[in-house]
């Protein structure tokens, strides 16, 4: 009998500092939406979406206890995303009026978060490393 095919999105933390992660990703309802904090132990990994991919691209921002930083480089395009120092789910719409989008007022700060190509799989894996 085959087992039943197991598709998430994981965070493996092979860094040498305990991570706290954050997702950024277009919610099908709620347009671009970032949720946040997971806490990924060094040498550990922690499913961030259960069940099959819904897109290519994802968007990780991730800050570790000892200062380290993992965002969206420099030039690239697009990944700006909400974050909150305590649990969240954010949707970027709640916070826009026309064009313009402005989240100062909730105590919430814009992070540019890295660009995950998830290429055509059901399940993926983002490592942390130094």
């Amino acid at each position: 009998f085959a087992g039943a095919a197991h598709a998430d999105f994981d965070v493996c933390n092979h860094s040498t500092e305990r991570a706290s992660v954050a997702i950024g990703y277009n919610h099908e309802e709620y347009g671009w939406t970032s949720e946040g904090w997971w806490r990924v132990p060094i040498g550990e990994c922690v499913t961030i979406i259960n069940g099959s991919l819904k897109s290519r691209y994802y968007y990780i921002y991730a800050t570790g206890h000892k200062g380290g930083v993992w965002q969206g480089k420099k030039g690239q395009d697009g990944g700006f995303f909400y974050v909150s120092k305590e649990k969240f789910t954010l949707h970027n719409r709640e916070y826009s009026r026309g064009d313009e989008i402005n989240c100062s007022r909730q105590n919430l700060k814009t992070q540019k978060f890295t660009v995950v190509d998830t290429g055509d799989t059901s399940d993926f894996t983002f490592n942390l490393r130094d």
